[in-house]
């Protein structure tokens, strides 16, 4: 779908309500996918079958399914279509293999919305015109009335050697920026977030902010919708606009040229204080709290005659950012408007569970399956936005009583698709004293080098079940460069290595629904040092702005020998952006002792690529 269209049908689903947005014919397509799928595969756990599975997951077809969004709807009519041809038993509710539920969408236009100029009229606009074609409000924007006079600053920055306010009137007036930070200036790209600007602005007493792209190739598209939820709460009346609409205002001269050279004047940091503009506009701002709707899959896999009172639970959550409008992209400028095929994050995972339901329900049709608990299988929504569907799920469970041990354990399959030679991650181990008697009866060292991860508290679907009294189990292939990209595609993945997994959690599955007793929950105090990394630098650091400034290096250290400097700007480490401190934390907390990693800094403008070798804590 080309970019005018979409912007076309994004402006459509506005004005209607969640339960309107329906796909009746890509959901019948879907289903006649899923039972196709079915027919398809092999009794037993395959490749082929796992590559089929992620291929139409990840496929174009289906928008990175973005909660709520067609792409989803499809996703999860596949699924249920799948199980179902499976003879799995409906456990979504109501008898349905779906569940539903409600989750915030940043905000909608309720009431009075329009833009007026009050000065000169740019040329080629009318003097008042509405939301959509050329300017949108932004979810954190309050309501109201809000009419000033412009003033234009720049990138909107304050650091310590750079002040875009400098000598700039700013307050009771309306403040337009540009988007993104200076090219020339890559230690400033911390302060580049819309939520950061606008908090400055208020801070210095604006009326409101607008934003700018400003032919800038580094940030997405040219306008937010409001449904776009972009955090930061409500913080001031809040804008973006279009480069058509930027130009005569900011240069007084139609047309992308004079803009563009205005921005890459300050893109080049040739320019960085800001000036007085001659209009001045009115906005009337209308918007209110947007929800939508997303659904789960939820089938049960009755292993005797009838459901036992115990069952062990295997999902994945299956959304993933849509066109980058569902979470948190990491994509950078018009890649982030881009499908997210998410074929690691979470189609391996949704494929995994899929091949485990397919292998267990053809056992069960053999006679051969020899199993003490039933097999839930789930396949969540909302994951990316907040663990909606799998709170949802264990909020509605716990209305009819205690979750455990009716949910005796919960196995949790999250980007899978990607296994290196360091090995599988099993994380959460100290949810249950069980675990490590079980992981070790099934440890296969040889075949996958099992790395063991003992906190329960992991940002994945495993904490609604966790914080319900359910021990749980976290299977992870480890981060890359690709997490939260459109670059997340099918031609990335190591199905060998999903093959091998799916195998490890069939072992799994099996021997805790044997279990005599089901196994026991233990409840971890949420305590950072149960979860410190186990290697380390040698450096003492302070969040800035800009990152991460290096304050200090040991003598002798992993960072003194990898050439690391004091005031140098971390930006980068083992390929992942280090935006703050916890950042920095979390990266090292994945990290093995005496391995080699890339290591991305800034020192005195410039951009350095090192390597370090961390130490054993």
């Amino acid at each position: 779908m080309n970019c005018t269209s979409r912007l076309l049908s994004c402006i459509l689903f506005l004005a209607l309500p969640a339960a309107a947005r329906t796909f009746p014919e890509a959901e019948r397509t879907a289903h006649e996918q899923g039972g196709k799928a079915l027919k398809q595969s092999v009794q037993g756990i395959a490749e082929k079958d796992l590559r089929n599975y992620v291929t139409r997951l990840a496929s174009p077809e289906y928008e990175g399914r973005g909660t709520g969004d067609k792409g989803e709807r499809m996703a999860t009519a596949y699924l249920a279509a799948f199980l179902e041809g499976l003879g799995l038993h409906p456990a979504g509710g109501n008898e349905s293999y779906f569940q539903t539920f409600d989750f915030p969408a940043g905000m909608k236009l309720d009431g009075e919305n329009d833009l007026t100029f009050d000065g000169g009229v740019p040329a080629g606009f009318d003097k008042t015109i509405a939301p959509g074609r050329h300017y949108q409000p932004l979810s954190f924007s309050r309501s109201g009335r809000f009419g000033a006079e412009l003033v234009f600053a720049g990138f909107g920055i304050v650091a310590r050697d750079y002040d875009s306010f400098e000598e700039l009137e700013v307050k009771d007036k309306w403040v337009v920026v540009l988007r993104g930070n200076p090219e020339a200036r890559p230690r400033l790209r911390g302060s580049g977030p819309l939520v950061v600007k606008a908090n400055l602005a208020k801070e210095k007493g604006a009326t409101g902010i607008i934003f700018v792209k400003g032919t800038n190739k580094e940030v997405s598209s040219e306008l937010f919708f409001p449904s776009q939820d972009i955090g930061g709460g409500t913080i001031l009346p809040a804008l973006t606009i279009t480069d058509q609409l930027a130009a005569p205002l900011l240069t007084g001269k139609p047309g992308p040229a004079s803009l563009k050279n205005l921005f890459e004047s300050y893109s080049r940091a040739e320019k960085v204080k800001g000036f007085a503009l001659k209009q001045r506009i009115s906005a009337r701002i209308g918007v209110a709290k947007n929800r939508d709707e997303g659904r789960n899959v939820v089938a049960r896999l009755v292993v005797g005659e009838k459901p036992s009172g115990e069952a062990i639970m295997i999902g994945a959550h299956i959304d993933h950012l849509g066109y980058g409008n569902r979470g948190g992209t990491r994509a950078r400028g018009e890649e982030a408007n881009e499908i997210h095929f998410g074929a690691d994050d979470n189609a391996s995972g949704v494929a995994a569970m899929m091949e485990l339901a397919q292998h267990f329900a053809a056992q069960k049709a053999r006679g051969a399956l020899t199993l003490k608990r039933d097999l839930l299988f789930a396949g969540w929504s909302g994951e990316e936005l907040g663990l909606h569907g799998s709170s949802h799920y264990v909020e509605q469970a716990r209305k009819e009583g205690a979750l455990y041990p009716r949910v005796a354990a919960y196995l949790n399959l999250d980007m899978v698709g990607r296994l290196k030679k360091e090995g599988l991650n099993v994380q959460g181990t100290e949810s249950s004293g069980a675990w490590e008697g079980v992981l070790d009866r099934i440890d296969k060292p040889e075949q996958l080098g099992i790395l063991r991860s003992t906190s329960p508290y992991l940002p994945t679907d495993t904490t609604p079940l966790y914080k319900a009294g359910v021990p749980v189990l976290s299977i992870f292939t480890g981060l890359h460069e690709d997490y939260h990209t459109p670059r997340d595609t099918i031609e990335t993945l190591n199905f060998t290595g999903l093959h091998k997994v799916t195998g490890y959690v069939r072992d799994l599955t099996v021997e805790i629904a044997r279990l005599k007793e089901a196994p026991g929950y233990v409840k971890v105090e949420r305590n950072r040092r149960r979860n410190v990394p186990r290697v380390r630098l040698g450096i003492q650091f302070e969040a800035i702005e800009e990152g991460i400034r290096v304050t200090s290096v040991q003598e002798g250290s992993a960072a003194a020998q990898s050439g690391l400097q004091n005031d140098d700007i971390l930006r980068q480490l083992d390929g992942m952006n280090l935006g703050n401190g916890d950042d920095l934390i979390a990266v090292l907390r994945r990290l093995e002792p005496g391995k080699e990693y890339p290591l991305a800094v800034g020192r005195k403008g410039k951009d350095l690529k090192l390597r370090i070798v961390p130490e054993k804590r």
